[in-house]
């Protein structure tokens, strides 16, 4: 019986068994933020946007340095499968003033690499993190 439970293990996909791998792009952005290096994370993610849509996250860097000089990496909250070809990235950036709550979605169109179709980067985990991942900070009247 053991045998045949270990085997079943063996052919089961990733992905079924609650272990969805982070898109490696997605991870290296992460990464970056987690080094302090905002910019090279927000380029990563927003390479294959245009020149309109990079524009408006231009004042992200800046604003995440309000929360403290120094930022000690992050931890991973919980990833998602949306469908085969979109996953949401929950994550907890470690700054020294507060933390900073990022959600990252993953996108694969058809037959092509992974690329990310938005972000969201907060203080207040009530506007990144779902009741269905993270409970509410403060509760709604």
């Amino acid at each position: 019986m053991r045998v045949a439970l270990f085997l079943l293990l063996l052919v089961v996909p990733p992905h079924l068994m609650g272990q969805t791998e982070l898109p490696p792009f997605v991870k290296e952005g992460l990464e970056a933020l987690g080094t302090g290096n905002c910019e090279k994370a927000i380029a990563l993610w927003t390479a294959p946007w245009s020149e309109a849509q990079k524009a408006q996250m231009a004042g992200i860097c800046p604003t995440l340095k309000q929360f403290g000089e120094s930022v000690h990496g992050y931890d991973l909250l919980k990833v998602i499968d949306v469908s085969p070809h979109l996953r949401r990235v929950y994550a907890l950036l470690l700054y020294d003033g507060q933390p900073v709550y990022a959600m990252v979605i993953a996108y694969q169109p058809a037959g092509k690499d992974w690329i990310v179709g938005g972000f969201i980067l907060n203080a207040d985990p009530d506007q990144v993190i779902p009741v269905q991942v993270l409970p509410p900070q403060r509760a709604k009247p």
